[in-house]
C-alpha cells in the first residue's frame, strides 16, 4: 500500500495553517508544528516528511529564514515551500533567497494551491515510514486473557522516563477497561477517539499535548472510545485510518488494546498500519480453537498469521500443552509466555498501579522487558545496520533510564 504524502507545516498562524489544510488536506497528510527549533527537528525525525511548508507572514517566534536553512542542513532532500502573502513583499524576497522551491500565497484559489504542492511531491523522494511512531497492537483471542494487562504494562513500561512519547489507544471491551488499570484525573477538554477523528483536519502538535487524559504516574497519554458506541457508526473509516496515521508523528510509541473489539474490518484496519501485533490466548485447547477462528476471519481481510506473534497467558510449565505446540498450531513464528501473577497484578490494580512499574523485578515485570527488547531487536534489524545508528539513541529510552 503506498505511503501517503506527509506536510510538515511551520506556522504560528491558525488563520494560515487552515486555509492550508483547507486546501490540501483532504490529499495529504499535514503536521502543524509552532515551537522551538529542537522541537521541529524532533518532529521532522517523527513525521518523515515529504515536504515542509514554511510559514512567512510577519508573525512571534523563530525567523523562518533560519528554520528554512536548518532544515536544509538536517534533511538536505527535504523540499521546502513558502507561504504567505505576495503583497508583503519583504517577505517573499526572505523567502526566495533562503532556498524555497516556491511560494504559496494565501489569497491563491484551492486549485492552483494543490496544484504546486503537486507539482514540488512530484519530484520529492518517495516517503517512509522509518520515522514514524512505533505501534503495538495487543489481541485477545478470547475475554479474560490478560490482554488489556498486557496492553498496559507495556505501554507503562515504554513511557517511564518519557512522559511524552506513548500514547495508549484505550478501544478494549469492556469499554474502559485501560482507564481502570490507569486512573487519571478528570480533565476539562480530554477528548474522545470519535471526537479526535472528526477534529483531524485541525489536529496538531498543541492538540496533541492537551487533547488526552494522562496518567499521573507514568505520564502516558490514554485515548479511549466514546461511551456511546453507535457514535463510531458515524466516522467515516478514511478520517478514521488519517487520525491513526497522522497521530504517529506526535508519540514514539502507540499501544493499541483491541481485546474483545468485535468490527473485524476496523481491527485489520489497524493491524495494516502496525509494526508489531501480539495475540494473547491461554495456554488450552479453546485457546487454540478461539485464536485460528480470529486469525482465520482476519486472513480473509488480508491479515497474515506470519504477522502475529504469540503471547501465552498464562504460562504453566506443568501443563502438557507447550506454547510451541500452540503457536505451531496457529502457524506462528514467534512465541512469548507470560506467568502466573494473577494475585500481583489484582494487588496492583486495587492501588491503582501497573504491576511494571510498581514492582520492575516481579517475574510478569521481567516477562514483559523479554518481550519489549525481544520487539527493541527485531526493529532494529529491520532498520538494517545503516540505519539503525540513528534510531539506537531513542530506542535505548524503552530500556535504559
Amino acid at each position: 500500500m503506498q505511503s501517503i504524502a506527509r506536510i510538515l507545516v511551520i506556522s504560528g498562524s491558525d488563520p494560515h495553517w487552515l486555509w492550508l489544510s483547507d486546501a490540501v488536506g483532504e490529499r495529504y497528510m499535514l503536521v502543524r508544528e509552532t515551537g522551538t527549533f529542537s522541537e521541529i527537528a524532533q518532529r521532522v525525525g517523527l513525521v518523515s516528511p515529504t515536504l515542509a511548508v514554511v510559514d512567512f507572514s510577519p508573525q512571534a517566534g523563530v525567523d523562518p529564514a533560519l528554520i528554512v536553512r536548518e532544515l536544509s542542513e538536517i534533511s538536505p532532500d527535504l523540499p521546502v515551500i513558502a507561504m504567505g502573502t505576495k503583497s508583503e513583499t519583504d517577505a517573499v524576497v526572505r523567502a526566495l533567497r533562503s532556498g524555497v522551491r516556491d511560494f504559496l500565497d494565501t489569497s491563491t484559489s484551492p486549485g492552483e494551491v494543490l496544484k504546486i504542492v503537486s507539482e514540488v511531491l512530484d519530484k520529492a523522494p518517495a516517503p517512509t515510514d522509518d520515522g514514524k511512531g512505533h505501534v503495538i497492537v495487543v489481541l485477545g483471542a478470547r475475554q479474560g486473557v490478560g490482554a488489556t494487562t498486557l496492553a498496559v504494562n507495556i505501554a507503562s513500561r515504554l513511557s517511564k522516563g518519557s512522559k511524552e512519547e506513548t500514547l495508549l489507544l484505550d478501544f478494549g471491551l469492556p469499554l474502559g477497561d485501560g482507564l481502570i488499570h490507569l486512573p487519571c484525573d478528570e480533565k476539562q477538554g480530554a477528548m474522545n477517539f470519535v471526537e479526535c477523528v472528526r477534529n483531524v483536519r485541525r489536529f496538531d502538535a498543541t492538540l496533541a499535548k492537551t487533547a488526552f487524559r494522562r496518567h499521573s504516574e507514568t505520564g502516558m497519554a490514554l485515548l479511549s472510545l466514546p461511551r456511546n458506541l453507535t457514535e463510531l457508526r458515524d466516522v467515516p473509516a478514511t478520517d478514521a485510518l488519517k487520525f491513526l496515521n497522522l497521530i504517529k508523528s506526535f508519540f514514539e510509541n502507540i499501544v493499541i488494546d483491541l481485546c474483545g473489539f468485535s468490527n473485524l474490518e476496523f481491527v485489520a484496519n489497524l493491524l495494516r498500519s502496525a509494526d508489531k501485533i501480539l495475540l494473547v490466548t491461554p495456554q488450552s485447547v479453546p485457546g487454540i480453537v478461539t485464536g485460528a477462528e480470529l486469525i482465520k476471519s482476519l486472513n480473509d481481510k488480508g491479515i497474515a498469521a506470519s504477522a502475529f506473534d504469540l503471547v501465552i497467558s498464562p504460562h504453566h510449565k506443568e501443563t502438557a500443552l507447550t506454547p510451541e505446540a500452540i503457536a505451531q498450531k496457529l502457524s506462528i513464528e514467534r512465541v512469548y509466555t507470560l506467568p502466573d501473577r494473577n494475585q500481583a497484578l489484582v494487588n496492583a490494580v486495587n492501588e491503582g498501579r501497573v504491576l511494571s512499574t510498581l514492582d520492575p523485578k516481579d517475574p510478569y515485570s521481567k516477562a514483559v522487558e523479554k518481550l519489549l527488547s525481544s520487539i527493541h531487536q527485531q526493529r532494529k534489524e529491520k532498520l538494517g545496520a545503516e540505519q539503525g545508528g540513528s534510531l539506537t539513541t531513542t530506542l535505548k529510552k524503552w530500556f535504559v533510564r
